[in-house]
C-alpha cells in the first residue's frame, strides 16, 4: 500500500502480536501512524496489555493514545451480554464491541481528531470498487479468517478501515515480529472473551450476575426429570460437555425454557434443523442474493460454511433454508452469508426451524 502523501491513520494496539505487526506494516507503507489502546475492562491482564502497547509504540516510534472506556464498555457490551443471557440467547459480544466501540465510537473519535483511516490486526481482506463501495472478503489464511466478526459493520466503517494482515498468515506475522524485534513477538494468543480474563463463565456470572445462576430441572422432551442444572445461562444449544448426566450415549442441550427454568436435553439427531430464522440483514453488498441463489452461511464464527437459499420475509426477517440440516443453531449468534470468499452480510439468529416448517 504505497503512499505519496502521509495520511494519518489510527490503529488499535491491543498489546498482541497481530496489531503490533499491523502497525509496523502501516509505518513501512508511509502512513502517519498513531497507536490507540483502549482500556475496556478492569482485569489482571489489562495492565500488562497497556505496558505491551506502550513498548510497541516506543519501538516503532509512534505516539500512543490511551482511552479509558471501561464505563461505556460495561454498559454497551458486558451489560448487553448479560441481558441477552437472561433472555436465553447466546450472544457474541465481540461482534457488538466491533460495531459500537472499535468501529463505532473509536472511528468517530479518529475522524474528529483528523485521522483519515482506522486500522486493526484483523485477518480479512477489503477490496475497494469503482463505485466507492468496499467489499469484505475472507482472509487468505482461512484458518485465521475474522471476516465473521466484521460482518455486522456498516459500509461507512469499511470505507475507513485498513487491514494490513489481509494477505498474511500467522506464521508470517510471527516471523515479521521476530525480525523487527517487537516486544510482543512471543505474546500468547488468547481466544477468551476479554472480560472473562481467564475466568470460566460460572465464576464470572457469580461475580456479576448471580441472578442468572438459579438451579432448575433437566428433562428430556417428554418431560421426564433427569437431573438438575446450575443455571440456564451456563448452557448453549448443542452443548454436550458439562451437563452432568450419565447415559449410554451423550446428551445434548436441545432447548432452554425460561418460563419453567428447564433445560431440555436429548440426542444428537434431535438437534438437526432444516432452516434458520434471523432478524433483518445488514447487507454489505449492493447485489444481495436472489431467492434461487445458493450461498454459503456460517451459524457461528468457528462453524464450517453450509449451503442455503435465503428468503426475505415481509417483516424484514430472513429464512435461510439449508441444503442439509445443521446442528447447534443458536439464537443470539450471528448468521453470516458468503458468496465464495465475499461476505454478503449478516443477521442475528432468532431460531432454528424444523425441516418442513420453513
Amino acid at each position: 500500500m504505497p503512499m505519496t502523501v502521509k495520511a494519518r491513520i489510527w490503529i488499535g494496539l491491543s498489546g498482541g502480536v497481530d496489531s503490533s505487526v499491523a502497525a509496523l506494516l502501516l509505518k513501512e507503507a508511509g502512513y502517519a501512524v498513531e497507536g490507540v489502546h483502549l482500556r475496556l475492562w478492569e482485569a489482571p491482564g489489562q495492565a500488562s496489555s497497556l505496558l505491551a502497547a506502550e513498548a510497541v509504540a516506543q519501538v516503532l516510534e509512534i505516539p500512543l493514545l490511551v482511552f479509558d472506556w471501561r464505563k461505556s464498555f460495561r454498559a454497551e457490551v458486558v451489560d448487553a451480554y448479560l441481558d441477552a443471557l437472561a433472555q436465553n440467547l447466546t450472544p457474541n459480544p465481540c461482534v457488538r464491541c466491533n460495531r459500537l466501540i472499535k468501529w463505532g465510537r473509536l472511528l468517530e473519535m479518529a475522524r474528529a481528531n483528523g485521522a483519515e483511516y482506522l486500522a486493526s490486526g484483523h485477518y480479512a481482506r477489503l477490496i475497494r470498487e469503482g463505485d466507492g463501495q468496499v467489499r469484505l472478503y475472507k482472509a487468505l489464511d482461512q484458518a485465521k479468517d475474522q471476516s465473521y466478526f466484521l460482518a455486522g459493520l456498516p459500509q461507512e466503517a469499511l470505507k475507513a478501515m485498513r487491514l494490513p494482515l489481509a494477505e498474511l498468515n500467522k506464521v508470517q506475522v510471527r516471523q515479521m515480529a521476530q525480525e523487527a524485534r517487537l516486544p510482543t513477538r512471543k505474546a500468547v494468543e488468547s481466544e477468551d472473551l476479554c472480560f472473562l480474563a481467564g475466568q470460566d463463565q460460572a465464576s464470572f456470572l457469580r461475580e456479576h450476575a448471580a441472578n442468572l445462576l438459579n438451579a432448575g430441572p433437566i428433562t428430556d422432551r417428554s418431560g421426564k426429570l433427569l437431573g438438575q442444572h446450575a443455571g440456564l445461562a451456563l448452557y448453549t444449544i448443542g452443548q454436550r460437555k458439562g451437563i452432568g448426566l450419565v447415559a449410554p450415549e451423550p446428551y445434548y442441550v436441545l432447548e432452554k425454557r425460561a418460563e419453567s427454568n428447564t433445560l431440555v436435553v436429548g440426542w444428537a439427531g434431535q438437534l438437526l434443523k432444516g432452516a434458520v430464522l434471523t432478524g433483518p440483514v445488514n447487507w454489505l453488498v449492493a447485489d444481495p442474493p436472489e431467492e434461487q441463489e445458493t450461498v454459503q452461511v456460517k451459524i457461528r464464527s468457528g462453524a464450517r460454511p453450509a449451503l442455503a437459499r435465503c428468503q426475505i420475509l415481509p417483516s424484514g426477517d430472513m429464512i435461510a433454508t439449508l441444503e442439509k440440516p445443521l446442528r447447534d443453531i443458536t439464537a443470539g449468534q450471528l448468521l453470516v452469508l458468503y458468496r465464495g470468499d465475499l461476505c454478503l452480510g449478516s443477521a442475528e439468529i432468532k431460531a432454528g426451524l424444523d425441516q418442513g416448517t420453513a
